[in-house]
């Protein structure tokens, strides 16, 4: 491991921006002896560190030692499946960089599920270790006489025909062709992602350290990050720009300070308000209420009992989602507000119960985002004091997105597949400079300024 001296210097800051992952932030990082350059989406709602194959091209990695372990993700929209190598992994900038050894790393085992990260190359999971689960293959891969024991290069096959029923819907990856899970290891199907794991589950089952509890482990860097995010979409002010240029536009850029966040005053105003982490899987916080502009407090329904051993409280602050996604009833209450603030807005909202609209937007002629209320997210804080957060409406409406005088409403109804869990994504973090700081009480606290 090489690094800096954490005593001396408690931070670095790395710049990061949303062009590669339709709104969600990447940060580079550096793989193996060739030091590929990958961008990873920067996900607190997970803690896997993975890459796709085309880019970071595995087999050019001197570093790299294959292991007998798999693991398999599914994003709730998307996923993929794939063996754990290990090799070094590198994080920084030229003046300040962290280098790991031996790092674990996934790869995605098909060139189909590469679609769940869009243009990124992978995900750089900051949650914490109890989501980094992988599966020992060795004794399956041993009876069936796979020498040497390991998962790289993969040893599954992949459905020629199940890939093009699924590239013509890039929704959902698990809707690729079922597999048997009696078949040879050259014959199972590892396309079909929730038949996968029940096999995976038959292996015994290890959690993989996460990258960042790494570094903080091998005392390279603080326990806490901070992150610095203006949009949940890209801001596209020219529809022929390409990607480069995307990325250079301010509007599009943000910050990644690992180890440390209070320190970088340029970044934030005033006093930081608390939210309590009540549990260390993802970043469960417990809220109460959201308001619409002066509207009655639409209550938070409690987690319903079923999900809370595996999913603890009603919402995660989660910098992986780029919308704001609430539990039907809520979101239902939620355009019965707007609707009683003005009749204009609900012809407006109307098109956005389907989550395709992201990807059309309306004219953003439309709007006159002065007449559009606070949405106010309220929270219970330490010793169940009140912590209230305020969207604005700038931010759950993105301008310009997803192509130049369009716009796109960023709050969603609960997933089909997702408990009554708020998930708290990029249109409400856009409006605060956070710290993620773990070291405190357990399980850790996020701290949320005003940023500059």
């Amino acid at each position: 491991m090489t690094g800096k001296d954490k005593d001396n210097d408690n931070s670095i800051h790395i710049p990061i921006c949303n062009v590669y992952a339709k709104g969600d932030y990447c940060a580079q990082l550096l793989l193996g002896s060739e030091q590929t350059p990958v961008n990873l989406i920067l996900d607190t709602g997970s803690s896997t560190l993975v890459v796709e194959q085309k880019v970071y091209q595995p087999q050019k990695d001197q570093e790299l030692q294959p292991t007998s372990f798999a693991q398999e993700v599914n994003y709730g929209i998307g996923g993929w499946d794939g063996p754990v190598v290990t090799t070094s992994v590198t994080i920084g900038n030229q003046q300040d960089q962290l280098t790991l050894k031996q790092t674990p790393l996934a790869l995605v085992s098909c060139d189909l599920q590469n679609k769940t990260f869009g243009e990124a190359d992978g995900m750089f999971g900051l949650a914490y270790r109890h989501l980094n689960k992988s599966y020992d293959l060795k004794n399956y891969l041993q009876q069936n006489n796979i020498t040497p024991a390991v998962t790289y290069p993969w040893p599954f096959s992949h459905d020629a025909k199940a890939h093009e029923q699924a590239g013509q819907n890039n929704v959902n990856i698990a809707a690729a062709k079922a597999s048997s899970l009696n078949q040879q290891p050259d014959e199972i199907n590892s396309d079909d992602l929730r038949h996968f794991n029940q096999f995976l589950w038959q292996s015994p089952k290890k959690n993989i350290i996460p990258y960042f509890t790494s570094l903080e482990e091998h005392d390279l860097i603080d326990n806490k990050f901070a992150f610095y995010s203006k949009r949940s979409s890209i801001y596209v002010a020219n529809d022929n720009a390409t990607t480069a240029e995307l990325a250079q536009h301010p509007l599009n850029k943000g910050a990644l300070i690992l180890g440390g966040g209070e320190e970088q005053t340029q970044l934030y105003k005033g006093e930081f308000k608390i939210l309590p982490v009540e549990h260390d899987i993802y970043y469960n916080v417990s809220l109460s209420s959201i308001q619409v502009g002066n509207q009655p407090p639409i209550p938070a329904p409690p987690l319903a009992a079923k999900h809370q051993k595996s999913y603890f409280t009603n919402a995660i602050i989660d910098t992986g989602a780029s919308l704001v996604v609430l539990p039907s009833e809520m979101y239902q209450q939620m355009l019965k507000d707007f609707a009683a603030i003005s009749a204009d807005f609900t012809a407006l909202l109307t098109p956005f119960k389907e989550i395709s609209a992201q990807e059309t937007g309306i004219d953003s002629s439309l709007l006159d985002l002065a007449k559009w209320p606070d949405i106010t997210f309220n929270f219970k804080g330490e010793n169940n004091e009140l912590v209230s957060l305020v969207c604005k409406p700038a931010t759950y409406w993105q301008t310009n997105s997803p192509k130049a005088d369009k716009a796109s409403f960023k709050i969603l109804t609960q997933l089909p597949n997702w408990p009554n869990q708020s998930i708290l994504g990029l249109p409400l973090i856009n409006n605060y400079y956070l710290i993620f700081d773990r070291s405190v009480n357990g399980t850790g606290v996020i701290k949320c300024a005003t940023p500059c």
